[in-house]
């Protein structure tokens, strides 16, 4: 068994495709990792990493997918022997991707409108 920990809030499909059929390519396997880090829960918890088990061959398979390798490369993906707690795994890794929801950390002092006030005439 091995282990995908991901900072990915949402699921990623990485498809794998067979021989082609009128002149179209037919999807030989699909790997779904999960995904919803960063991403509040129905009671308000919001994890940082997120687990997937998956077999050795789909880890090898997953090691040879450009897109899962562009993610690894990028700290999105983390691909381990062994299980940990995903927060742990999560720690180290880039702590959320262009699709998860904003914070007020992401939010400046300058970005804040300034308050109109005037005098009216009467």
């Amino acid at each position: 068994m091995s282990y995908i920990y991901s900072t990915i809030s949402t699921d990623v499909s990485y498809t794998f495709y067979g021989e082609k059929t009128n002149d179209m390519p037919s999807v030989d396997r699909v790997i779904v990792i999960n995904g919803g880090a960063n991403v509040a829960k129905k009671n308000l918890e919001t994890p940082r990493g997120v687990a997937t088990t998956i077999t050795d061959e789909e880890a090898e398979l997953l090691s040879g997918h450009p897109v899962f390798r562009r993610h690894l490369k990028n700290g999105f993906v983390q691909l381990e022997k062994t299980s940990i707690d995903p927060e742990r795994a999560a720690a180290d890794m880039t702590s959320a991707d262009k699709s998860a929801p904003l914070t007020d950390a992401d939010f400046s002092q300058e970005d804040e409108p300034k308050p109109q006030t005037g005098t009216r005439k009467k």
